[in-house]
């Protein structure tokens, strides 16, 4: 069991050190979200609803996962860095190639890809990217992103992006781990296509279902053989939790330390964060 830390949501003059802090601690790697705006309209409403309504502070810090990957690359040494999640169709190709390859070679490949296709309307309409094929897109772009990453002539015909021989450097030097976060049966087929599946936070007994279900559609697929990740973040966990989920299947958890009680987000003082995250670590990853 591999165990992340998300630093979504936290400020970002405190990022720098948490990740440090989760690195001497053992964690695994971090991770983080991934919004360009937060609209008028879920600030007017702003608690998580059923319609979309956020839950999180509208204040609240929304960088981007490759520049913050690549500045806290060159603040540890051995810590791992994941989109959680990037919203792949809300790019173009070549933009979102781009930014990821710098970020895994600045970082000496310690990127990992976590992408979904987004759910904001609103976004992709203020920077002119087709919300109803973002699904389609989200494919194609992640059959053109691996190629591209490589540093070799790539050529592209779609029905969506038409991509003449180019190369784009600099280059990964490794193969960028690819995982796919969502629940719809479309999100799942594309998971098991690809080095993993994501989800949110959950507690524990609710995720047996949802593997279920992903193992379902891996076998329908005929991609069981093949090594695969599952992510999760666990909610309150307890004794045993992980080595049950580990026999499960999932490989991979996240922690959400940060959060209140109700599930919502809330700012607090590094010296809190940290207090969390030396708690977690002495139960869990000891």
């Amino acid at each position: 069991m591999k165990f992340w830390q998300s630093l979504a949501f936290v400020e970002m003059e405190q990022m720098v050190e948490l990740a440090q802090f989760c690195e001497a601690l053992g964690f695994h790697g971090v991770s983080y979200g991934d919004h360009l705006v937060t609209t008028a309209e879920q600030v007017d409403e702003y608690l998580y609803k059923d319609s979309g309504n956020i839950f999180w502070n509208p204040e609240t810090h929304w960088p981007d996962p490759w520049v913050v990957s690549a500045a806290l690359a060159q603040a540890t040494t051995t810590l791992e860095f994941l989109s959680t999640i990037y919203i792949l169709p809300l790019r173009d190709p070549l933009n979102a190639a781009k930014a990821v390859s710098t970020a895994a070679y600045l970082s000496n490949n310690r990127i990992t890809l976590g992408v979904g296709v987004g759910w904001q309307k609103a976004e992709f309409d203020m920077v002119g990217q087709d919300f109803h094929t973002r699904g389609k897109r989200a494919d194609e772009m992640l059959h053109i992103l691996p190629q591209l990453m490589t540093g070799q002539m790539t050529e592209y015909r779609g029905e969506f992006y038409d991509i003449p021989p180019v190369t784009m450097s600099p280059a990964v030097t490794r193969r960028v781990p690819i995982m796919v976060g969502g629940y719809a049966p479309a999100a799942l087929r594309r998971a098991a296509q690809h080095d993993g599946w994501m989800a949110t936070s959950h507690a524990e007994q609710d995720i047996y279902p949802l593997l279920d279900q992903l193992q379902a559609v891996r076998e329908a697929t005929g991609t069981t053989n093949k090594p695969f990740d599952i992510w999760t973040g666990v909610q309150n966990p307890g004794d045993g939790t992980h080595e049950r989920l580990a026999e499960a299947g999932v490989t991979m958890v996240n922690g959400c330390n940060f959060l209140a009680e109700d599930g919502r987000t809330a700012l607090s003082s590094i010296d809190d964060k940290k207090r969390r995250l030396e708690a977690f670590a002495t139960t869990f990853l000891v």
